[in-house]
């Protein structure tokens, strides 16, 4: 894989000319030969090192240092400058394609040949040096699967299936440079769309790298709905204990940074303070299905709420922030061996358990599906994909002209 490169800022080449000012950049440009130095008439009386005395060295070592330093400021900036570059317009419905060349498949037997891609994503500056994965090349693999990877200057994305508890879970952790590369996908890219698509094609619509099951928004009009910044559903008719239809369940919502931030069950607003909320926080859209999983690091318990059979024993999937613009999705479904079986609780313990900061429930069950590469990654309930009206994805910010 090679990427075109951008040129030096305009603050580069200021720390480049101070470099050449306080001349410190000997080793950065043509050398000016000088004139041979006359060999001294005394032999110092100090210890020299290679021929110069500790007075002439220090300086010296001091110019390197400071030479030294320079430079990795501008390289940490040129790095910087690289992610900022590639942004997604917010109002684009369809993604840069994926380069072709940025896949890879492993078998789980040689999972640690993932952990050389993350150093290459450390590289372009995609993972900070102290940033951990959640992915482990000694987790409890599902014996004979597959680890399947895309990485770019702005994507770094790995999805496998590991066993918990005897229980087959599909994980996909994604590290982007900018939180457009966080997105979602309405059928017809249109609020309240009748028309319904398999998750697959809507992931191919928009030419995601990854992409997931939300919130099955059109099936239920409980919780808030922002789409496009625009607040589309906020009903205030009252519900079930003292709640109103738009607090009745947690929310989720997606800054323009790539947060995620929540409501809780019960929070109230009226319309006004919710658009308040919306524009204050630079929310871009939400996800109204929950509960939260994670808080803070911890798991929150759960045993009552109105959607997803919290109790029971059930197929489920959700969506974490690990860090900055560092998501892990995870999902347990039906494996062709057994029948999935976790409670909301015991699927938030799990999940905290990757070191997630914030999780948040999806909608699960046969809807739970995580496409990747085009195709589902994993073992849908009953074996086959269910139309719905919503998915969310990660992209690649890398335009086609910058490929190659």
């Amino acid at each position: 894989m090679t990427y075109k490169k951008t040129g030096r800022t305009g603050l580069a080449l200021a720390l480049i000319a101070a470099l050449l000012l306080t001349g410190c950049g000997a080793a950065m440009g043509p050398q000016t030969q000088q004139p041979a130095a006359e060999p001294p008439t005394e032999t110092p009386a100090s210890v020299t090192v290679q021929g110069k005395t500790p007075e002439e060295t220090a300086p010296e070592e001091s110019v390197e240092e400071e030479r030294q330093e320079l430079e990795e400021q501008i390289l940490q900036m040129e790095l910087e400058q690289q992610r900022l570059r590639y942004a997604i317009d917010e109002n684009a419905v369809v993604a840069p394609p994926p380069d072709p060349e940025g896949y890879a498949v492993f078998p789980s037997e040689q999972a640690d040949q993932v952990l050389a891609l993350a150093e290459q994503a450390r590289d372009w500056g995609l993972l900070t040096e102290d940033e951990a994965l959640a992915f482990s090349a000694e987790a409890d693999f599902v014996p004979d699967s597959e680890i399947r990877t895309y990485l770019d200057p702005s994507i770094f994305s790995i999805c496998w299936k590991e066993l918990i508890d005897g229980n087959t879970c599909s994980f996909c952790e994604t590290r982007v440079a900018d939180g457009s590369q966080l997105r979602r996908k309405l059928a017809e890219d249109s609020y309240g769309s009748s028309i319904q698509y398999y998750a697959s094609e809507l992931a191919a619509q928009t030419n995601a790298v990854a992409a997931m099951n939300a919130d099955y928004y059109l099936f239920r009009d409980l919780g808030v709905a922002v789409y496009n910044r625009q607040l589309y559903r906020f009903r205030e008719e009252p519900f079930a204990n003292g709640l109103m239809k738009y607090n009745a369940v947690d929310n989720c919502f997606i800054t323009g940074t790539g947060e995620l931030l929540f409501t809780r069950a019960g929070e109230e607003f009226d319309r006004e303070e919710m658009e308040q909320y919306i524009a204050d926080n630079d929310v871009i859209f939400s996800f109204a299905f929950g509960p939260v999983l994670v808080d803070d690091g911890k798991p929150i318990p759960c045993d009552g709420y109105p959607v997803g059979e919290v109790n029971q024993g059930y197929s489920r999937a959700g969506i974490g922030q690990l860090g900055h613009l560092h998501y892990l999705y995870m999902s347990l479904n039906h494996s062709p061996e057994k029948e999935a079986r976790w409670t909301v609780t015991t699927f938030a313990q799990h999940f905290a358990e990757k070191g997630v900061e914030r999780a948040y429930c999806l909608d699960g069950g046969q809807t739970g599906e995580l496409v990747f590469q085009g195709q589902p990654f994993n073992h849908i309930d009953f074996g086959t994909e269910r139309l719905v009206s919503d998915i969310f994805y990660f992209a690649s910010a890398i335009p086609a002209e910058d490929q190659g």
